[in-house]
């Protein structure tokens, strides 16, 4: 007689989503939005990615070239690359603390060489550098 009994199982993986399937704690396959049988308990759903635009607002504190302190406010908009989703859950345990502290070494390492008109005439070039440092850094992360 067999005592491995292996149960059929039904998962749904929702629109915009994508389903990271392991066996036995290994990366198995990725699988797209919808109704999916896996081989239970073998095989399990261990997560899922967000393929969707998501915001993460960012504020940082910091002081201008003329001694005044100002409070940052930074928008991020971010997703998931289907393509990279793999290193996008496997290599980061925390992607929004990651992309806050690039957004927080940008603003700090910026505004303190500005004075505080400066530094609101020069709005678009501080976005600028924050996203071309986040591109840059996030990219090959998924």
């Amino acid at each position: 007689m067999n005592d491995c009994c292996l149960l059929p199982c039904m998962i749904c993986i929702r629109q915009q989503n994508v389903g990271i399937v392991e066996d036995l704690g290994q990366f198995k396959k990725f699988v797209e939005p919808g109704l999916h049988c896996i081989a239970w308990p073998m095989s399990t759903v261990a997560g899922t990615l967000s393929l969707r635009i998501q915001q993460l607002d960012v504020v940082c504190e910091t002081k201008t070239k003329d001694d005044v302190f100002v409070n940052c406010g930074v928008a991020v908009q971010y997703r998931v690359v289907a393509s990279s989703a793999y290193d996008a859950y496997y290599r980061l345990t925390d992607p929004e603390a990651q992309i806050k502290s690039y957004v927080y070494d940008v603003i700090r390492s910026t505004l303190p060489r500005l004075e505080l008109d400066e530094a609101f005439a020069s709005k678009a070039d501080i976005a600028k550098a924050t996203r071309t440092q986040l591109e840059g850094v996030m990219h090959e992360y998924g």
